[in-house]
């Protein structure tokens, strides 16, 4: 009779050993678990090239090309010190149509030139993608706002022409994608809102850049309490 109690008794403790480890397994992989890395190919400056296009003025396609330069303070913040961007326009069909359909010229029409602007840049998201088997690629996303000014050409149809300067906000989004250490590739998507003397008027932009990175300065490296102790050892 005893044996039979000893022997229930290391039954139970068994089973209930058995359900304590599946409980602990199930918890364990239910935990959450994260590996967060710096972020690497970090410079202080990037000088770029772009190109883009507008598609909703009126009378033309128009294909703005032009430099930039950004400043990064960290890996969230930077400034894009200056945009600059020369308007390359085509005229669209509705202006031909028009004039030889129709025989119609309108009184004045305008067309945007030149764009300046300044944005601070915020940079939350960053990421690798694999590429094929054996590629990686680093990448991060960020957003954008500020304020500059653009350019209007005022055309009239018996030919003369006057220019417009008119305030004008930017607000967009981008992603960067690293080719290599200096190497970048950016794509962004741009609002434009440009505060004219007769009205408001919004301009999309969807542009492609090429920059360069490159530091002036080395960053500052993170010291480790450890290691300086035991730095004073070894010395």
């Amino acid at each position: 009779m005893n044996k039979f109690i000893v022997s229930c008794l290391i039954m139970v403790f068994a089973g209930l050993s058995l359900i304590t480890e599946v409980l602990g397994e199930s918890k364990k992989s239910e935990e959450h678990v994260a590996a967060v890395q710096e972020r690497i190919f970090f410079k202080y400056h990037e000088l770029d090239a772009n190109i883009g296009y507008i598609s909703d003025d009126d009378f033309h396609h128009l294909f703005p090309i032009g430099i930039g330069y950004a400043f990064n303070f960290n890996d969230i913040w930077a400034w894009k010190v200056l945009d600059s961007l020369l308007m390359v326009g085509f005229e669209k069909d509705l202006k031909m149509d028009l004039e030889e359909q129709f025989g119609v010229t309108p009184s004045n029409f305008n067309q945007l030139k030149y764009a300046f602007h300044s944005n601070v840049m915020f940079k939350p998201l960053y990421g690798k993608s694999a590429f094929g088997m054996n590629s990686i690629i680093n990448h991060e996303v960020y957003f954008l706002t500020g304020a500059g000014v653009v350019v209007y050409e005022k055309k009239y149809s018996w030919g003369a022409s006057d220019y417009e300067v008119s305030p004008s906000v930017s607000i967009g989004l981008g992603t960067k994608i690293f080719v290599n250490q200096k190497i970048c590739l950016n794509v962004e998507l741009k609002d434009w809102i440009n505060f004219r003397t007769d009205d408001v008027e919004n301009n999309f932009w969807l542009g492609l850049s090429l920059g360069y990175r490159f530091n002036l300065k080395s960053r500052p490296s993170e010291h480790d309490a450890t290691y300086e102790k035991l730095d004073k050892y070894m010395d």
